[in-house]
């Protein structure tokens, strides 16, 4: 083959990655690794092993496979046959960012000669449903569900201030959880310095707390606060025995708000609690709070998300169905 000065070109291919490294140590070192980076604060503990875990997945499939070298074709046969087993696209694309994790730092720190994931694209997300998979409760579900602890308790003022913070200031799991006594300032109003979901917990969001009830159950769990001259203690830490002054870990927060939810009388397995996420932005485009202004409150970072809550909620509340009439 040549080129248009008539020099003479060689295609080469990709060297794969041979099967003569050891896998299982090498994997085991990209682990200890990941912890460091946990402990160092520059990865979340979820999304580390999530990683370990789905390049543990590619391990099991290579062994199944009993491959003598690892190649792209090799990592796009893998993702073809977890969406032949049924696993969604998002799954996928989960398992292959830990692969891509894991053979980027080998070929970064331990001198690995290709990373094979390099060129291989995520699985595309087709069909997938424009509605939110979790439904937004109704106002007066909200309000029956913030008078559901009992403020005669630390646990019941602590509970009290995490929901009111959930549905005031749309705070997600993931950033109560993350939450810090150091986090809260204020500069003429109380604000959070909020932990997101991204980045590993590494970068902070303000978000304002301006509403009087929810002003007042923050400041009521914050007298009784068993650590709260330490601005390094968790906002909303544990109480028993066990994990006094320690966070709550992302199951125990599901468990505390779904549990209200059921004293509630709060019903559907579509509401979760990031519905409380949810019932916050159509309440705020209910009343129609510029989308730049909701934006601000719920870290979005495209007017896509929001255009798709307004979708949902113009189909609900006027359903073209009801236009159909075969009588004219």
């Amino acid at each position: 083959m040549s080129d248009a000065t008539g020099r003479e070109l060689q295609v080469v291919a990709p060297r794969g990655v041979a099967r003569s490294f050891d896998a299982d140590a090498l994997a085991a070192d990209w682990r200890a690794h990941l912890a460091e980076l946990v402990a160092a604060g520059e990865m979340a503990q979820a999304t580390a092993h999530t990683y370990a875990r789905g390049m543990g997945k590619l391990l099991d499939w290579i062994g199944a496979q009993d491959a003598t070298r690892v190649g792209p074709q090799a990592i796009r046969a893998w993702k073809a046959d977890m969406l032949e087993r049924g696993l969604s696209a998002s799954t996928a694309n989960v398992h292959l960012a830990g692969a891509r994790c894991f053979f980027a730092w080998a070929v970064a720190e331990r001198g690995l000669a290709y990373d094979p994931t390099n060129g291989v694209k995520s699985a595309a997300r087709r069909g997938v449903s424009r509605r939110h998979k979790r439904d937004a409760l109704t106002d007066a579900e909200v309000l029956r569900v913030l008078a559901r602890p009992d403020a005669s308790t630390a646990q019941g003022q602590r509970d009290r201030a995490m929901l009111h913070l959930m549905a005031y200031c749309g705070l997600r799991g993931i950033e109560v959880q993350r939450a810090q006594l150091g986090d809260l300032a204020s500069n003429g109003h109380l604000r959070l310095n909020v932990r997101g979901k991204g980045g590993g917990g590494d970068t902070t969001e303000p978000v304002y707390i301006v509403n009087a009830d929810a002003l007042a159950a923050l400041h009521d769990w914050l007298a009784v606060h068993p650590r709260r001259r330490d601005p390094l203690a968790p906002l909303f830490c544990g109480l028993g025995n066990r994990n006094a002054g320690g966070a709550l870990t992302m199951a125990t927060i599901r468990r505390l708000v779904t549990g209200y939810y059921a004293e509630a009388g709060v019903v559907g397995l579509r509401k979760s609690t990031h519905s409380l996420r949810h019932s916050l932005v159509t309440n705020l485009i209910r009343h129609k709070v510029a989308p730049t202004a909701i934006m601000a409150v719920t870290r979005h970072k495209s007017l896509d998300t929001l255009a798709g809550y307004a979708h949902e909620m113009e189909r609900d509340a006027n359903p073209a169905e009801a236009l159909v009439d075969y009588g004219q």
